[in-house]
């Protein structure tokens, strides 16, 4: 099976619209649903489901998929290999990533990888923390920068911890406090950030006994800041997003204190590509981490 048919399958499966997949590609679109047909007819079998809102993977795709991948990765670290005997940097890492790492923690990161790396394509997947999970089990992605789970299975380099706070309006009678118990939040209308989205907050909120009052939910932590600031209610959020809070709330630590464990996560280190590695390395010097 060509690689480059390979590629262009696995790019509209992940991407989900034929369109898109051929702007990333620099195919057409016809082209790109030309290289899909051949590969049908090659194989005796539809590949794609195609509709209105995008594509999918058919059942029989579906039963392969794991060993397209797996074709596609051992292609890509012999490309790789082979051009780190030679001396020379290139390859492809696809990296996903919680949004607020992608907002505070991408742009310099990918400044210093960029600079140093020309010849390495990068590209960034943002999700919450299913996806992102899913994403490293099907390979879909090479690495994740995200928070760390109870039971973790994948290998983990840690960059830091990240302090969960309460989060009020900026006239709310508990704005004036120097931290805030959760228990001090009973009966409050309560904004949550959805739990497929975000596991830390729900895991603190169980663990600590505490049962909010929700009233709104939501998946993007500055809809709920804003909310927040409109007097909607109160929240729990991590602290990397209250470093560009919107006017109108206060932030406060929680007592006793809670966090997560933000860092980078890969199913193994050693089987990295020179590529992946090398923006391992790059995003941990940029962090700090040793």
């Amino acid at each position: 099976m060509d690689h480059n048919k390979r590629n262009a399958l696995l790019t509209a499966i992940d991407v989900g619209n034929m369109t898109r997949a051929a702007e990333q590609l620099g195919y057409t679109q016809s082209g790109l649903s030309y290289i899909i047909k051949t590969l049908e007819a090659e194989f005796g079998f539809p590949l794609l489901v195609r509709s209105r809102s995008g594509v999918r993977p058919t059942a029989d795709c579906m039963r392969i998929l794991p060993i397209l991948r797996d074709l596609h990765h051992k292609s890509q670290m012999l490309e790789q290999e082979v051009a780190d005997i030679r001396g020379l940097a290139v390859g492809a890492v696809s990296v996903g990533v919680f949004p607020c790492i992608s907002r505070f923690w991408m742009p310099t990161i990918l400044r210093n990888f960029t600079a140093r790396y020309p010849g390495i394509t990068l590209s960034i997947r943002e999700s919450g923390q299913e996806d992102l999970d899913q994403w490293l089990r099907d390979g879909s992605v090479d690495l994740l920068l995200y928070s760390r789970q109870p039971n973790y299975t994948h290998q983990w380099i840690q960059f830091m911890q990240d302090d969960l706070c309460a989060v009020v309006p900026e006239g709310h009678p508990l704005a004036t406090s120097q931290e805030i118990a959760l228990d001090q939040l009973t009966g409050e209308p309560f904004i949550m950030e959805d739990d497929a989205h975000d596991h830390d907050i729900p895991r603190l909120l169980k663990d600590s006994g505490f049962h909010p009052n929700v009233c709104w939910s939501s998946k993007d932590e500055l809809a709920i800041l804003n909310m927040v600031a409109a007097g909607l209610g109160v929240s729990v959020l991590p602290g990397l997003y209250l470093q560009d809070m919107p006017p109108g709330v206060k932030a406060l630590p929680l007592v006793p204190r809670a966090y997560r464990q933000l860092g980078a996560a890969m199913l193994s280190l050693e089987e990295l590509s020179p590529a992946a590695r090398r923006f391992l390395d790059s995003a941990k010097t940029t962090m700090g981490v040793l």
